[in-house]
């Protein structure tokens, strides 16, 4: 995923939304039980700030709504930013850049 190609009303939301909102601003509607699911997988963890964790939301969703994934693969996938470090919005806008299914490699197949 490109950063240019995220809507700016999008990338304006990830400074201060919470991950639900966030999520259905990218979806673009309700969430689902499974997508419910998986951001409380990531609610309370708060190793990344609100920004980075926006920018994560829109890169993972954007790659899986409307089909059905694991709903361990974006805990997995905060839990790898978190140990590769993402703790700044740049570093985010280069993780976005990488392939989703390779991040997650071995830790788990959406």
């Amino acid at each position: 995923m490109k950063f240019e190609d995220i809507n700016p009303e999008l990338v304006t939301l990830c400074q201060a939304a919470d991950p639900f909102h966030m999520a259905e601003a990218v979806i673009g509607s309700p969430l689902r039980g499974l997508d419910i699911l998986s951001l409380k997988g990531i609610e309370r963890k708060k190793a990344l700030p609100t920004d980075v964790v926006n920018l994560l939301i829109i890169y993972f969703f954007a790659e899986v709504k409307g089909t059905v994934y694991h709903r361990n693969a974006l805990p997995k996938l905060y839990n790898h930013w978190v140990s590769n470090e993402v703790v700044t919005f740049t570093k985010a806008k280069e993780m976005i850049e990488l392939d989703m299914q390779s991040q997650l490699g071995e830790i788990d197949r959406l």
